[in-house]
Formats: C-alpha cells, structure tokens, sequence
C-alpha cells in the first residue's frame, strides 16, 4: 500500500494552525513531529508512505526529495504546488487502487476517487494514527466498499414518499423557477 500525503494539509489539521513563516524553526519542529507520529504508526508495515509540502515553506537548505526514516519527502518547487504534484502522482500511478491519498482537499479528493484511490480526510487518518495503534489504522485506511445497490421496492418507496411534492406549488416554483413546465418542446433545427 502507498500512502501519498498531503503534508501541509495534514500538518494543519494536526495542528489547528501552522506555525509563522516567521517562525522557521517552529514550522520545522511542527513538521517533525508529525512525521515522527506517521513513522511510529507505519513503521514496520509493508507500506510506503510519501509526504509532499509545498517548497514555499521549506527549510532553506532542504533538498527536494529527501528521507526521514523511511517516509520520502518531498518539497515541491516553488513553481508547483503539493496539490498539483499530488494529482500528478495520482495520474501517473500505475496500480490506483493501491493508492491512499490522505488530504482534505476536495480537488485532489476528486481526482483520486476517479483513480479509484482510498481517500482519507486527515482527521480519520490522524484518528487512526492516534487510536489503539496499527489494528485502528488499518480497519479506518481499509478501502471502503461500494454500498449495497438500492432495490427497486426501496426506489418505489422514495418516489411514492416523495410523490406529493410535484403537486406542492412552492416545490413546483423551486423546480421550475421560470414557469417553463415540463411539457416545454424544444424548437426543432
């Protein structure tokens, strides 16, 4: 299983708000931490795990890619985003489905459930890391299954619950707000 990151994303969720570009030091401390508790809860695990931050933040002498005991990190240029280099990854992979995507982003969210990724929101991965250990982890990183199909009895039920609405005037002016109707014939060409 590879585990891309959204770094900053996560970083912020971890942490309520980010340390002050001001303060170098403290948003270099902020990110250790962070990656000191992703590598406690992977370590071990046939897992590869990849942190991507946006290089706007990094520490100056900071390479691009570099490994923090076993999590390869990233800093993307200054050119790119992590958001870009994240989607781009997700593009590339060769097996999606192997893929969880940890973000909250909707747009890297979006394209990572086109891929068929896992996609985590950082509060349930961050859960997961603090919870009760690797067990916790991987029941809340597990892919989830599609849900049941609906059966045409519970269809039937909803349309019939729902039925009176189309003679309700308000609801009739929501849908059709400029009195077109439903029996309106499209000019022909």
């Amino acid at each position: 299983m590879l585990y891309l990151i959204d770094g900053y994303n996560l970083l912020f969720a971890y942490l309520g708000a980010l340390p002050s570009r001001r303060l170098p030091k403290a948003l270099e401390r902020a990110r250790r931490r962070l990656l000191e508790l992703v590598h406690a809860r992977h370590n071990g695990e046939p897992t590869e795990v990849t942190v991507i931050f946006d290089a706007a933040h990094a520490p100056p002498t900071a390479p691009a890619e570099l490994d923090y005991d076993g999590i390869h990190i990233v800093f993307v240029k200054p050119t790119e985003s992590a958001d870009e280099r994240i989607e781009e990854l997700i593009r590339k992979a060769s097996a999606p489905r192997q893929l969880t995507i940890v973000t909250d982003d909707r747009h890297i969210q979006q394209a990572a459930r086109r891929r068929h990724c896992t996609v985590l929101g950082c509060a349930a991965y961050l859960n997961a890391l603090e919870g009760d250990g690797k067990t916790a982890a991987r029941q809340v990183i597990a892919p989830s299954a599609k849900p049941p199909p609906v059966s045409s009895e519970e269809t039937q039920r909803w349309l019939d619950e729902f039925a009176d609405l189309e003679r309700d005037p308000a609801m009739r002016e929501l849908a059709d707000p400029y009195g077109f109707g439903t029996n309106v014939e499209l000019p022909k060409e």
